[in-house]
């Protein structure tokens, strides 16, 4: 038998094995996101599968909570479920928009479509966790992640008003400080490169209709889009407590 190898999680819901208390955490923190995804499914007009989704990762989060669901591989567990509310955030975000007419897509299939095929992954792999053995969840960092959301979002948001080479070269500049191991140089040669990468391939190549340089009304734009994202983010919480 192996020596030093501990279970990650208890045998039963009345274990006080380390893992017992990961687990605890774990899935209350599961059951709270799961709150937080059902109370935004009262905001929509078709809330059916999305509040059903919310409703069953509260119930695994409870589950595992209380040791009634145990967890063999925490990362791949907890990776699956992410998956799944990422999921249920995407159905909700495009809830309003219109679906498939006939053999003409809407705006709201796609978006769907893939929400559908993340959620079934992400179950499948938290399914793993449940089933197999796997390696403890590892302490992360967030400086790195944290990096390359801002660098998302940042994109997203003055890609309209100031063009794709500089809201490119931010973004790289950006997601590049998320490395302890930045150096300046290398990384405004690097962000410099895959800018005039980015409009070789999407502008002189793909051909699409991408702004390259600041707009006249670069500074009103930039201020409706950063409106028009805090609306988007906060919009449904305001909704619901009748703000």
């Amino acid at each position: 038998m192996s020596d030093g190898v501990t279970s990650p999680q208890g045998n039963g819901p009345n274990s006080g094995a380390p893992g017992r208390t990961n687990s605890f955490r774990g899935g209350m923190l599961v059951a709270l996101v799961a709150l937080i995804l059902l109370l935004m499914t009262f905001t929509i007009g078709s809330p059916t599968v999305p509040r059903l989704l919310a409703i069953a990762i509260g119930l695994v989060g409870v589950a595992t909570a209380f040791g009634f669901l145990p967890v063999r591989g925490p990362q791949d567990f907890y990776g699956g479920l992410v998956l799944v509310m990422l999921a249920t955030l995407a159905l909700i975000a495009s809830a309003e928009l219109p679906g498939q007419r006939g053999f003409a897509f809407g705006p709201g299939t796609a978006p769907r479509l893939f929400a559908g095929l993340l959620c079934v992954l992400g179950a499948a792999v938290a399914l793993v966790g449940v089933t197999s053995n796997g390696p403890p969840i590892e302490k992360y960092k967030l400086r790195g992640p944290l990096f390359v959301l801002c660098a998302i979002l940042v994109f997203a948001t003055i890609i309209r008003p100031v063009g794709l080479v500089i809201a490119s070269f931010l973004t790289w500049m950006i997601s590049i400080c998320g490395s302890t191991e930045m150096r300046w140089l290398e990384s405004l040669i690097a962000a410099t490169a895959m800018t005039v990468f980015c409009v070789l391939l999407f502008v002189y190549l793909l051909n699409l209709p991408f702004q390259l340089w600041p707009q006249p009304n670069a500074p009103s734009l930039l201020v409706h889009q950063l409106v028009d994202f805090f609306r988007l983010i906060f919009g449904p919480l305001l909704k619901f407590v009748g703000a």
